[in-house]
């Protein structure tokens, strides 16, 4: 095996995951580092910033929040709304502006300024940025970490920042087994080569209708799809509109509100709160600010910001009845629907070109003729299942961290030298307040992070480019100061 070559005696750094996640803590720990980092980001992708979150060259795929919700850096959180002026974005993709002049912009221009952002530290930093692009799929040694890659190179490290993002898909379980690699079925929703050729004729079966079903639909609606589009979710839950930009105005920003103090109305559920006084105490809330006029964002919007820190009060139980029984409706308020994807699919709901149903799904499978896939689902508040027959299936639900660390080699290879465990609520892996990995021992590593969706067991919702940058900025302090006046580990 080969050594990547060491940098001198400076503190040295290993990110492994190239997105946002990664390419945010690498910005957010050379800009605060009192002295010079040796950075190296493991990523196979050409280029950092992008990961599957912002890879998309779909033009109907975009941020699902203004420019104001993203970021790389809280300490200069206006630097995506100077890029978007500085590359005229608003001139050169006019659907972007919202009628309320709030502007929703493609993912893939976002994922474009992380990168250049990284690209121009990298530049100024007193040792540039290393993007080794190779996977990790190993990680050897307890005090002194070296990362171990798929080519055989080794990264010695002082700290390890886990950046790995969202799990990869799955299929639900009324899936039969046949259909993995099944050519009509497609089981990651941002394959897009092969969701566009799908025949402008085929009866297409959606499953999921959050903000991925819309993404997916407007692709084939945008593509002229001619046949029938039924998306189907047991609840039928659908992502709600976006706050207007000139309603309720906040006397504070959302990073403020992020860090800020509980509402006091979550503060009155409880301490620890239930899930059920919880609910019950939002609603009530609800009911106050509608009597004066207001909307329900105002209420919402105060339990979502500071969640990370209502969520560590809760018990492991009160976290799996949220998650088992509110968590689709939290998702479809939390998750709100770019105005442009919402107008394209609704236009396309009134067409009679898409259909959305409640439904649960009993068994997919392989019809007799072999090509065409048989469904047998339940409508809500019937008895007996209905066969139907679709020419495609996309599935938009899926994400499971437990499989996704299973499917990861550095992730299942941590978990399996004792350095990772699944969450006590089921999700994500298990960190503790300081996002350090607690492994089969039940003690934190001191020199590894885990960063962004993977902890969403311990944080509640550490999902959006705002919320990781700000998980990450609350982590950076700890992190330098590991690296602080002690000498780097040999």
């Amino acid at each position: 095996m080969s050594n990547v070559a060491e940098k001198g005696h400076l503190p040295r750094i290993a990110v492994v995951g190239g997105g946002f996640s990664g390419a945010s803590a690498a910005i957010q720990l050379l800009h605060r580092s009192p002295v010079p980092l040796a950075v190296t980001i493991i990523e196979p992708r050409a280029e950092l910033g992008y990961g599957s979150a912002y890879s998309s060259d779909d033009p109907d795929h975009r941020l699902n929040g203004n420019l104001s919700v993203h970021l790389a850096d809280p300490q200069d959180p206006d630097a995506f709304s100077r890029w978007c002026a500085r590359e005229q974005i608003a001139t050169r993709d006019p659907e972007a502006v919202a009628a309320d002049g709030s502007m929703f912009v493609r993912r893939r221009e976002f994922g474009r300024f992380i990168a250049e952002s990284v690209q121009a530290l990298s530049r100024r930093a007193p040792v540039p940025i290393t993007h080794l692009r190779d996977r990790a799929i190993d990680l050897i040694g307890e005090e002194a970490l070296t990362v171990v890659t798929q080519r055989g190179t080794q990264v010695p490290t002082d700290l390890l920042v886990v950046a790995t993002g969202n799990s990869m898909p799955r299929l639900p379980a009324a899936f039969a087994p046949t259909l993995t690699g099944h050519p009509a079925v497609i089981a990651a929703p941002y394959d897009l080569a092969r969701i566009r050729a799908i025949s402008k004729e085929a009866r297409v079966l959606v499953v999921g209708t959050g903000l991925t079903a819309l993404d997916v639909i407007s692709t084939m609606v945008r593509a002229g799809h001619g046949g029938t589009i039924t998306a189907v979710s047991r609840r039928g839950l659908r992502p709600r509109p976006h706050r207007p930009v000139d309603a309720e105005p906040s006397k504070t920003t959302l990073l403020e509100r992020i860090d800020g103090p509980i509402a006091p109305f979550v503060l009155g559920a409880g301490t620890p709160p239930t899930a059920r006084k919880l609910l019950r105490a939002l609603r009530r809330r609800i009911l106050e600010v509608e009597a004066t006029g207001g909307r329900w964002f105002v209420p919402f919007d105060e339990l979502r910001d500071p969640l990370w820190q209502t969520w560590s009060s809760l018990d492991v139980q009160e976290k799996r009845r949220i998650l088992r029984h509110l968590r689709p409706w939290y998702d479809v308020h939390r998750f709100r629907a770019p105005p442009q994807n919402d107008a394209f699919v609704r236009e396309a709901e009134a067409q009679g070109r898409l259909q959305f149903r409640v439904a649960r799904l009993c068994s997919v499978d392989v019809g007799a003729s072999g090509d065409a896939i048989e469904v047998e689902l339940i409508d809500r508040y019937a008895s007996v299942p209905r066969r139907l027959t679709f020419d495609a299936v996309v599935n938009c639900i899926g994400l499971d961290f437990a499989q996704g660390m299973a499917a990861n080699p550095f992730l299942a290879a941590m978990k399996r030298r004792g350095l990772l465990a699944i969450d006590p609520t089921g999700i994500g892996i298990f960190v503790d307040d300081r996002c350090r990995p607690i492994g089969a021992e039940g003690r934190p590593h001191q020199r590894i992070r885990l960063i962004g969706p993977p902890t969403c067991g311990a944080f509640g919702d550490p999902l959006g480019a705002i919320f990781i940058a700000a998980q990450i900025q609350r982590s950076v302090p700890g992190m330098l100061a590991l690296l602080g006046p002690r000498r780097p580990l040999d």
